[in-house]
């Protein structure tokens, strides 16, 4: 039996290593082409990261030298299969019920954040309490509150402020709202619930348990890009990564300060409708 003190300090290194592991993994697959571009299909690719991530886990469970790995690769686990099975989620949809449209990605979204839900109760029932990510779910005190709204109240002001131009259109389509932020709108609160619990609740507060608060972060920071870079961002929003990794930064820290990781779900969920309704349609001129 291994004392706590002496888990932790031995859990540093096969988290390090793991983690890095898999950023290169990542960064190699920007080498390799998608198969095919169509929204409602996943690339194969997708789908070996997937597969990759559940076999490294399940090494990582089959020997005790390597425990220290299993919070990073539980929390790499959720990333992986859930956005494998949102990519899936419109084309399964469609093949099952015809349905097409908005729908599909709440649908999608709801499947995305139960996954990711699954694997969190699972890595907390399944690791030792010495290595238990810090979750940060049960807190939303006034400091908590007052970030969100802060937060919210930034990024609307920073919206304001940026020139029309730079989002590829003149202004925003009131019927366009109407039609699509019913759908989209709750689709975008659970995408920024699952990856705010994969990122900074699983993989930052697994990584906390064997690391410095700041190195936690910067690590979660870094591999948030990537991943962005990695499974989702081609074309003309390949450029934000950078941008991406710096906001990762930021929540990552107001879940550190706050000790709360609904800020962080609120803020990136204000964001992630802003660029919903501003910023994709002009880039991708619909």
């Amino acid at each position: 039996m291994i004392a706590p003190r002496d888990l932790r300090a031995a859990a540093w290194w096969p988290a390090a290593l793991t983690l890095l592991l898999t950023t290169l993994a990542l960064g190699g697959s920007l080498l390799v082409p998608l198969a095919f571009s169509d929204p409602n299909g996943v690339d194969p690719y997708v789908v070996r990261l997937s597969a990759t991530s559940l076999l490294m886990l399940a090494a990582a469970y089959a020997s005790r030298r390597l425990v220290g790995g299993r919070p990073v690769l539980l929390a790499i686990a959720a990333v992986t299969a859930s956005f494998t099975l949102f990519s899936a989620g419109p084309q399964i949809l469609f093949d099952l019920f015809k349905t097409a449209g908005t729908a599909q990605i709440l649908w999608a979204s709801l499947a995305q954040a139960a996954v990711t839900v699954g694997i969190a109760v699972a890595a907390v029932r399944l690791l030792p309490a010495e290595l238990r990510p810090a979750l940060r779910l049960g807190r939303f005190g006034w400091p908590a509150v007052v970030v969100s709204v802060a937060g919210v109240a930034l990024l609307v002001l920073a919206g304001l402020a940026l020139p029309a131009g730079l989002l590829g259109r003149d202004g925003i389509q009131p019927v366009a709202i109407a039609r699509d932020m019913p759908w989209l709108g709750p689709a975008c609160l659970l995408q920024a619930f699952a990856q705010e619990a994969q990122f900074r609740g699983m993989l930052m507060g697994g990584l906390e348990r064997v690391m410095g608060r700041g190195w936690a972060n910067l690590a979660q920071a870094g591999f948030f890009g990537l991943t962005h870079l990695a499974v989702s961002y081609q074309g003309p929003v390949g450029p934000f990564v950078p941008v991406t990794i710096a906001v990762g930064l930021a929540l990552g820290w107001i879940a550190q300060r706050t000790r709360s990781l609904w800020p962080a779900v609120i803020i990136h969920a204000a964001g992630d409708i802003g660029i919903t309704l501003a910023v994709l349609p002009g880039l991708y001129g619909f």
